[in-house]
């Protein structure tokens, strides 16, 4: 049986479970702990023959959640401002800052920041209530950060203000390491905040999120963030790529010069064949698109299911998980996928 993940939208969560994702669930931690509690329960009830959540489930002290995607933190950290609202995740408002503001830029003391000390203030409550803490905070990623305060200018800086991009990015980078090190410090597992399914395969790997390098090339990469990816690699060692783009393998040449990768996370329609022939000896994980779980038959879920099993054999180094599911996919669909992944 293969390793398997879902991962709800937050409409899901509002519409069956009565979660809430406004600024408590993420800011008041006993508040977050009793919505977590009920979000594991309701994952039981409806999916607990295949392993989903749990039937009696226990207070954990956690920062952030692992059962959805929110990455804004380290934007939030930058000063972007936050949307929260009940049934989506929190959403990161672009600075679309101008280039005197990058400039101006300092390098974040994470003693000092607002932002920082708030997140810092619940680890403390945490700690004194329970003894320790599990931080599921969603790390984000270096050029996701930046896109977040320089906007869509970001693109044309890579060809006529490099000196300026390579400072944000700077910037971003050494954010997301003091970061890391504080979440790591407080457990091994600091990356199922970014895909759930780590906690079942590379607990202790630092997950960082490429979203945004699907609109970028090979060459960009390789010139303006390869080098930052590795400086990640090189604090945490033990290091992954989300990509949740649809071709992955268009920066499968820049990807081959990251170091200490034992993680990818391959995206819906990237060729998941061709990363894993770049990729022998690492842990894929190919995400299955929501979309396809709303609009296919039960059959053609296994039948899809059954071809990224084959594509990204041997088994022992792939899992599979469908993150973003929403309130207009059937329980039927969903059950069809996880049965899928049991029957390989």
């Amino acid at each position: 049986m293969i390793k398997k993940d879902i991962t709800f939208h937050p409409k899901w969560w509002y519409k069956n479970a009565g979660i809430h994702f406004n600024e408590e669930f993420f800011n008041e931690p006993d508040y977050r702990i009793e919505s977590d509690i009920k979000m594991r329960k309701a994952l039981y009830e409806r999916f607990g023959k295949y392993g989903i959540g749990e039937k009696d489930p226990k207070p954990r002290p956690i920062i952030g959640t692992n059962l959805l995607a929110a990455g804004y933190l380290h934007s939030q950290i930058l000063g972007c401002s936050i949307r929260f609202s009940d049934d989506n995740s929190p959403e990161v408002i672009a600075m679309n800052a101008d280039e005197d503001f990058i400039k101006n830029l300092s390098y974040v003391d994470l003693d000092t920041n607002s932002v920082f000390k708030d997140t810092q203030k619940q680890i403390d409550f945490l700690k004194e209530k329970y003894g320790f803490v599990q931080s599921h905070v969603n790390l984000m990623g270096v050029q996701n950060i930046a896109m977040d305060i320089r906007g869509q200018e970001i693109f044309l800086d890579y060809y006529g203000e490099t000196e300026l991009v390579h400072k944000l990015l700077d910037i971003c980078t050494d954010l997301c390491i003091k970061v890391g090190k504080r979440f790591k410090a407080l457990n091994g597992e600091v990356s199922s905040g970014v895909t759930g399914i780590v906690s079942q395969t590379i607990p202790d790997v630092y997950l960082t999120s490429n979203c945004s390098c699907e609109m970028v090339s090979n060459d960009i990469y390789e010139e303006f963030l390869l080098g930052y990816d590795n400086k990640l690699a090189a604090e945490f060692t033990n290091y992954g790529i989300h990509h949740c783009g649809k071709t992955m393998e268009h920066l499968i040449d820049g990807y081959k010069k990251v170091n200490n990768i034992t993680f990818l996370e391959v995206g819906a329609y990237s060729d998941l064949k061709q990363m894993r022939e770049a990729f022998p000896n690492t842990h894929l994980n190919a995400r299955f698109s929501p979309l396809e779980l709303r609009v296919s038959s039960e059959d053609e879920i296994a039948k899809q299911v059954k071809e990224l099993y084959e594509a990204g054999m041997p088994n022992e180094l792939l899992s599979i998980s469908c993150v973003g599911i929403d309130d207009e996919v059937s329980d039927e669909k969903i059950i069809a996928f996880l049965k899928a992944c049991e029957e390989l």
